[in-house]
Formats: C-alpha cells, sequence, structure tokens
C-alpha cells in the first residue's frame, strides 16, 4: 500500500514556482531594507560632519570677531603698539573724532 500512497502528494510545479517567487520577493524585501538602512546611516554620517564644520565655522567667527574687536578698541591698539615697540605716538583721546554714521529711513 505505500507504494500507491508514494507519489500521490507530489509537488507540482506551480507550487514549486510559487515557493521560488515567494522566496525571492522576501529575499528583495530584506535586501531593499538593508539597503535603505545603510542610506540612512550614512546620511547620519554625512549630517553629523557637515554640523560639526557648522561648529567649528561658528567658533571661528567668534574667534575673528573678538579679534577685530579687539584691535578696533584704543585701550588695546594702546597695547600692542607698545608691546611691538611701534614708533607710533599713543593715542590721545581728546584729539579723537567720533563720526555718527546717518540712518536712512527705512533701514537700520
Amino acid at each position: 500500500m505505500e507504494k500507491r500512497n508514494r507519489y500521490r502528494n507530489r509537488i507540482g510545479r506551480l507550487t514549486l514556482c510559487r515557493f521560488f517567487l515567494g522566496g525571492v520577493l522576501l529575499l528583495a524585501t530584506g535586501v531593499g531594507f538593508v539597503m535603505v538602512r545603510n542610506e540612512h546611516v550614512m546620511r547620519g554620517h554625512e549630517i553629523r560632519n557637515l554640523e560639526d564644520s557648522i561648529v567649528e565655522l561658528s567658533q571661528e567667527i567668534e574667534m575673528w570677531e573678538l579679534r577685530i574687536a579687539g584691535v578696533r578698541d584704543r585701550q588695546e591698539l594702546s597695547r600692542r603698539l607698545r608691546w611691538v615697540q611701534s614708533d607710533l605716538a599713543a593715542i590721545d583721546v581728546s584729539r579723537v573724532i567720533e563720526v555718527v554714521p546717518e540712518t536712512i529711513d527705512g533701514l537700520d
């Protein structure tokens, strides 16, 4: 009796194709997910590097603003002139004329 039932439950070509197609779809879905995830991770690293660059540039800008403010300060300029032993005379505050720029209506 076993010989009669032996070939009765064979897997047909259509069923085999369905299993193969299901496996291919599952594999494609997994590969797609991994590719999208890797792209997100790489973009995150790029964004982090750009943000770090922005922070460094902001710090550099602040440093230059402080240097410019130091050069514009009369006392700091006098100190630097003394430090480099310049032949320029010290700044006489009574002879300094400050010019106030005119404001144009609508522009501040």
